[in-house]
């Protein structure tokens, strides 16, 4: 199972924990589901930040330099060159949790 199919799996049955079958309403039924509910989105939100994406670069000096950053919390990874030198490290997960993506990094030049 993939953590995008495992996603999909846990909204159905937050939205299940949610649902009172005797009002039709979308409200828990008592206290566990009201609990279980908010343990499922909080599995969601972690399972989301496991899938890798892409690296944000945006001009800092449209003549030299890019500004590499997280897609989630913007932090602030190095620069590259007008002519594809990173300078930076590449780590796998930054510090907000959220997994990266460096494939492109060569690619994704603003033209």
């Amino acid at each position: 199972m993939t953590p995008q199919e495992a996603i999909k799996q846990l909204e159905y049955d937050r939205e299940m924990c949610l649902f009172n079958p005797s009002t039709g309403e979308e409200e828990p039924m008592n206290e566990d589901c009201r609990k279980s509910a908010e343990a499922l989105g909080l599995a969601i939100e972690a399972l989301e930040d496991k899938i890798p994406r892409k690296i944000k670069k945006e001009t800092t000096d449209v003549r030299t330099y890019y500004c590499v950053s997280c897609p989630k919390c913007n932090k602030h990874f190095g620069y590259q060159r007008k002519y594809n030198i990173w300078m930076g490290e590449e780590p796998l997960y930054c510090n907000c949790g959220q997994r990266l993506d460096w494939s492109d990094v060569d690619d994704n030049i603003p033209k």
